[in-house]
């Protein structure tokens, strides 16, 4: 379950500990090394393994606890009269509760299964009434028999009537919930809650002759249940409370811990590419024993073949620091909205908390840029390689083995020169982010740096920093000054080196003092065009790059610093008060708690059910015009409108799923209502075959097959348990209880950790207090009231296997019901989705475009203002960007459960579709990135960018009429053609670069000089140069392997010599190559 405190954590642990691992990999140790750690022992490393810090035991314990009271309050005779022989209900429902979610979440959860439990008591009674009547209307009154369900609730004999309006209330009750179920993510856990009180009720009730008998069955149903709930909130309060806000700041420590080690990796990685040719495959350093070794003939050996990938450690560390900060800013963003929601005691507000994930994604977005330096240069890489293996004579002569050496020289001396830079740099970063952690709390400082925070007050930041010269430290009042200063010598040596590099070009007489048109980075780049020069200018923008994202990350950390210390300045950090929020979020959050809300998996108990996975899209695609019909213009037509809503409803893919569980569930159900099976049906217990297929039941195959293995594996070791924990301690209820709190507490740790079998471990937990649970209320109340149900008694080594084949039959159902009539495949889902992903793309494309555009022509005005063009944009930038990243997570998800789905006919192109997702990814990145630079572009009054070179900059690019959005129209093509299947139009290209450098010096030869390259702006334009040009390589990629998924119309018609038959293509001709390829 996301939003759990350990498993959020549990990334970065995760993260770390893969990344120890690769260190293990990549560097061995020398075993006869003198400095050598000591081994930690086998209990220590068996901890570190499995991650079992305290916070998990912790969670663990927690869990396991419900479950553990509700069976144990069970022994005792008064509430055994109370409950009867519903006892294990409790305990049940304490499980199904999650007290292990932070409060936030625990509490919204509890508030929909308390009101979805209370309107399933009431529908249930009115079915219940129903049923009562049709008997009463059909057979003569007749005594009850002494035998019921409950203590209260006798039954009667078989009543056909009844028994049928009774199905009919099942059905349209499992429909209806389900069908909610489908189309709000957030409502899953009242309506499998639901799902359970309807299965229940809806059996029994054919067998009540009157409203009292119902009406006593209904309640001590809802008590159990409710006193379930009663135990799970106790427990969620007061046993390790955990706040949302306490989740969202261990997050946030985690993110900030995990961001000190990326910047390792990058350093390390910047450091590697002192040694790397640019233009051709990364040499890798060899130790001296190595290379002394080394023979003549093995050289060759060493060098990767041309064009071959190569594999550099440090490149792939910083890839998976990022890959894993990106995935844990997703988790804080989903948890942000509920530490904003609740009451807490503590410092910081909830626009504190947002102000904090705000300067967190601004940290993580140049980092983001900075680990695609990797597929930049493996571009630039594969190109140079494959145009020296073209047959071009003139480009021979220009391109011999020792042409690429001084250029090479030239790059090493760059990254060189920056060495030293890179690592002041990197040092002071991480700094900054330990004083960060130390002012906000997070971190305890040390007590001389606490004595310090304490003192601190803005009046202290006079004190002159260069008096104190090293001695500052992160936690010192003066640090962000310090801080500051670092950055700044950065800038300076930033712009010596470029200085220095570019007097070399010039006496090199390779770069002209006034620089020429730059090619593309990935296009345009023939044989022609691979010169000196252009390499020159490539050489200049990576670097450029390089440098500004690195000085970009360390004042996005300045930043951060300097918001830390305005909490500790203010008085926010010293004093903990009651935070409270204001009633226009309690309003917002009432108003949207039942609106269609983007979602990953954090809702749903099954996180490896694919199809949970819901984004609004946005108006073009929810509100679309009707073909055929016009706006209404008066109030019959809107009154018509509102009626064409419900088709629209009844037909929509959320109601199909809704229908098959109801057909799924009656296929089961219909035992019941039979007069020759119903008696079987009660005892054997078959309404747990009902329930597992209101939990079972998945929107897609792939998910339905994983789920069923899992479901049933789940049961098995759930059984064999089961009888290890009775006949352990020889049925002693005091050691049973010991021993099944201690089997629950293990199965918690999957259920933290391992949140993609949270439902086996769940199910798994279920199972046992069906099977143990039930046998220690057979043996407080004896078997005579245990029997008066009309269920028999079984000893536990025939109902642990009984229970095993109903809930296995159970699930079996549900499979069967999720291909048939037809099956709801992951595969037709992950078109779909990816379809969405598309074109959320291109809205998001089209306003980074309108950004630039605006900060261009200053009419963004101040982005303080909510209600600004800047502030405006920004909000609807934000939504988009998390929303596809959403959308990417669960495409990943959806790719990865195409592999269980039986295949009939042609293989799934699987590899297709990775790519094109890993296109979309690559080219989100870019946008972000181009949004992220651009703001120096700014050209408002007041901007810090702003300068004579910057508004020169910003007229001429305004002069040039740069508005196009021929990608926004190709990306919505795109996603059209994906989401229906249908074939791409024809002759459709990817659009051209825009070649903005060229037309910059054809308007002014000097506004690209080199004598402005220290200018910010200068920087942000090469990043963007850099960025554009990745992403219309992309997109040539993208296009080509959207082709290859829906083909092309194509009218061109052929006739192939020697043959008697001519040869069409497209829609003229049928068969294999018709107008959609596939």
């Amino acid at each position: 379950m996301v939003g759990l405190a350990p498993r959020d954590g549990g990334l970065e642990i995760q993260g770390s500990r893969e990344a120890s691992s690769a260190d293990d990999v990549v560097k061995e140790p020398d075993d006869s090394s003198v400095g050598k750690p000591k081994r930690a022992s086998l209990p220590v490393r068996i901890r570190d393994k499995l991650g079992l810090d305290v916070g998990t035991l912790c969670m663990m314990f927690k869990g396991s606890l419900p479950p553990t009271i509700a069976i144990a309050i069970y022994q005792n005779g008064r509430v055994a009269e109370i409950y009867s022989t519903i006892g294990y209900l409790i305990a049940i429902m304490s499980i199904l509760s999650f007290a292990i979610m932070p409060r936030a979440k625990f509490i919204q959860t509890m508030l929909f299964n308390i009101i979805g439990i209370c309107i399933g008591s009431a529908i249930a009674l009115l079915a219940m009434y129903c049923t009562v009547q049709a008997r009463a209307h059909t057979t003569p009154r007749r005594l009850p028999s002494s035998g019921g369900p409950t203590p209260g609730a006798q039954v009667s004999q078989y009543n056909s009537s009844s028994s049928a309006v009774a199905a009919i209330w099942l059905f349209f009750n499992i429909y209806l919930i389900n069908t909610i179920r489908a189309s709000r993510p957030q409502l899953q856990f009242p309506a499998i809650l639901y799902s359970i009180f309807t299965n229940v009720s809806s059996t029994y009730s054919p067998q009540f002759s009157s409203m009292t008998q119902a009406t006593a069955f209904t309640k001590q149903l809802l008590t159990a249940t409710l006193t379930g709930f009663a135990i799970a909130t106790g427990v969620s309060f007061f046993i390790f409370p955990m706040s949302s806000r306490t989740v969202v700041l261990k997050q946030a420590t985690g993110w900030i811990k995990g961001f000190q080690g990326a910047l390792k990796h990058q350093a390390t990685y910047l450091h590697s590419l002192e040694n790397a040719d640019i233009f051709g495959s990364p040499i890798q350093p060899d130790d001296d024993t190595e290379s002394e070794a080394r023979t003549p003939e093995e050289e060759p050996k060493k060098r990767p073949s041309p064009g071959k990938p190569t594999v550099v450690p440090e490149a792939e560390k910083l890839k998976a620091s990022v890959r894993a900060l990106g995935e844990l800013h997703g988790k804080i963003h989903a948890d942000l909205a509920f530490a904003k929601r609740e009451i807490a005691y503590g410092n910081l507000d909830a626009e504190d908390l947002q102000q904090m994930h705000t300067l967190l994604r601004g940290i993580l977005l140049p980092l983001t840029g900075m680990a695609s330096v990797v597929d930049i240069l493996q571009r630039v890489s594969d190109k140079h390689n494959h145009i020296a293996a073209q047959p071009d004579a003139d480009f021979q002569k220009q391109s011999t083995p020792g042409s690429d050496e001084p250029e090479r020289a030239r790059w090493n001396d760059i990254m060189k020169s920056l060495h030293t830079p890179i690592d002041a740099m990197t040092e002071a970063m991480e700094e900054g982010l330990q004083h960060v952690l130390y002012a906000l709390g997070l971190l305890k400082p040390p007590k001389t740096t606490e004595s310090k925070l304490k003192n601190k007050s803005a009046s202290d930041t006079s004190e002159d920093v260069e008096a104190n010269g090293d001695t500052v430290r992160p936690g010192d009042k003066l640090f962000a000054v310090y801080l500051e200063k670092k950055i700044e010598k950065f800038s300076e040596r930033r712009t010596l080196t470029m200085t220095e590099w570019t007097k070399q070009k010039i006496d090199a007489r390779t770069f002209p003092e006034r620089s020429g048109p730059v090619p593309q980075l990935s296009r345009d780049l023939d044989t022609q065009a691979w010169t000196e020069h252009e390499r020159t200018q490539r050489q200049l923008y990576l670097v450029l790059y390089l440098e500004f994202l690195l000085w970009s990350t360390g004042g996005a950390v300045l930043d951060f610093v300097r918001f830390a210390d305005s909490k500790v300045q203010n008085g926010t950090m010293s004093k903990k008060h009651v935070v409270v929020p204001d009633m226009k979020r309690l309003r917002k959050w009432v108003m949207n708690s039942f609106k269609p809300e983007d979602s990953g998996t954090e809702h749903t108990p099954d996180s490896s059910e694919v199809g949970s996975t819901y984004i609004a899209a946005g108006d073009s695609l929810q509100m679309q015009k009707d073909p055929e019909h016009l706006p209404p213009t008066n109030a019959w037509q809107r009154f018509g409108n509102s009626m064409r809503n419900a088709s629209h409803i009844l037909g929509s893919p959320e109601s199909a799923f809704g229908f098959r569980v109801a057909c799924a569930t009656l296929s089961v159900g219909i035992v019941a209502y039979l007069r020759d099976t119903q008696h079987f049906f009660i005892e054997q217990r078959l309404f747990w075959a009902m329930i597992m297929i209101s939990i079972g039941m998945t929107t897609t195959a792939g998910s339905g097959v994983f789920g069923f293995f899992g479901r049933i594996a789940g049961t098995v070791i759930a059984m064999c348990t089961s009888l290890v924990i009775w006949y352990i301690v020889d049925g002693q209820p005091a050691g049973v209880i010991t021993m099944l709190w201690l089997f629950m507490f293990v199965e918690g740790y999957f259920l933290i950790k391992y949140p993609r079998f949270a439902v086996i471990a769940m199910l798994s937990m279920v199972s046992q207090i069906l099977i143990v649970g039930y046998e220690l209320q057979v043996r407080k109340v004896g078997k005579t009231v245990a029997t008066s149900n009309g269920q028999p008694f079984y000893p536990i080594y025939l109902l642990a296997p009984y229970r095993l084949a109903v809930v296995s039959g159970g699930m079996a159902v549900a499979f069967i019901w999720t291909f048939f009539p037809y099956p709801l495949t992951a595969r037709s889902q992950l078109r779909k989705d990816l379809g969405v992903s598309l074109y959320l793309l291109a809205q998001f494309y089209g306003c980074v475009h309108t950004t630039i555009r605006m900060r261009l022509g200053g009419e963004e005005g101040d982005e303080s203002d909510k209600g600004s063009p800047g502030r405006r944009l920004q909000k609807a930038r934000e939504g988009l960007y998390t929303k596809e990243l959403v959308l990417l997570a669960g495409l990943r998800q959806h790719s990865a459960f195409t592999v269980w789905e039986p295949t009939f006919g042609g293989k799934f192109p699987k590899k297709q579709y990775d790519a094109i997702i890993q296109g979309v990814q690559s080219i989100l990145n870019y946008m972000a990135l181009i949004s992220y630079s651009t703001k120096s572009f700014s050209s408002r009054p007041g901007s810090p960018d702003k300068g004579p070179w910057m508004e020169a900059f910003n007229h001429l690019v305004q002069s040039l009429n740069v508005s196009s959005q021929e990608v926004t129209s190709m990306l919505s093509l795109l996603s059209a053609s994906v989401t229906s299947g249908n074939p791409l139009p024809p002759y459709l290209k990817a659009p051209s670069a825009f070649k903005l450098t060229a037309r910059l010096e054809a308007l002014d030869a000097d506004i690209l000089s080199i004598d402005h390259v220290t200018e910010p702006g200068y920087s942000a334009f090469a990043v963007m140069q850099v960025a554009s040009s990745m992403i219309s390589d992309d997109l040539e990629k993208l296009l080509e392997n959207v082709k290859a998924l829906v083909g092309e119309v194509d009218f061109s018609f052929r006739v192939n010599s020697g043959s008697a038959d001519s040869s069409t293509d497209g829609l003229l001709r049928g068969g294999d190559d018709k107008g959609k390829r596939d």
